[in-house]
């Protein structure tokens, strides 16, 4: 079978245990549910849910993007400015973003925001996402991955995202993903130093 329809049929196989996990920790609460209740319900054995994800907190975390980020990263480090290159292909992919799946991914955040358990996991999910960048950068700048340059670019934009996920959930996900992410492109690129205290008030 080539390596392409595997990794299809795998993707299709985890996407929908996933999406009856999703459905029976909303129904019950991410703590409650174990891996044997979830491998029931997807009709599938215990031992495939271990080895399509390894934990629960992956089966929720998961989302197939490495291989995504990674060709989206090298494709945008081919970009003169680094920055603007990881934009112009982030912001693409996201027109393309299917509305259903962008619900998917609320429900997923909603609960994993209100799960203190999945904050470590969902920490080091974001350490992973830096390493892909920092691999692909150090690979076009042809520096060593441990660069300062390489490793502040590129745990800096994935701790942006992670605020920027904080900050969508505890605004109720009012706003469209893309404009979201364009707003922390639009920061990065503008420079931190336009966040600034609010002007004292005149002196009466």
């Amino acid at each position: 079978m080539p390596g392409g329809l595997r990794e299809r049929k795998r993707a299709a196989a985890m996407l929908r245990i996933q999406s009856v996990a999703v459905g029976l920790f909303e129904e019950r609460g991410f703590d409650a549910v174990t891996i044997d209740e979830i491998a029931e319900a997807s009709e599938v054995s215990a031992s495939s849910v271990y080895r399509y994800f390894g934990t629960k907190e992956h089966v929720l975390l998961w989302d197939g993007s490495e291989r995504l980020l990674r060709g989206l990263a090298a494709e945008a480090m081919t970009d003169p400015v680094p920055l603007a290159g990881l934009r112009r292909v982030v912001l693409r992919a996201l027109d393309g973003f299917p509305p259903a799946d962008e619900q998917f991914l609320v429900r997923r955040l909603r609960i994993a925001g209100t799960t203190p358990a999945l904050e470590q996991a969902t920490v080091a999910y974001t350490y992973s996402a830096a390493r892909v960048l920092e691999v692909v950068l150090a690979r076009q700048l042809r520096r060593p991955v441990e660069d300062l340059d390489v490793q502040v670019f590129a745990h800096a934009l994935a701790g942006a995202l992670l605020g920027m996920f904080h900050h969508w959930q505890g605004t109720g996900f009012a706003e469209p993903l893309r404009d979201v992410v364009k707003r922390v492109f639009e920061l990065f690129s503008e420079g931190l130093d336009i966040v600034t205290l609010p002007a004292p008030a005149p002196a009466r």
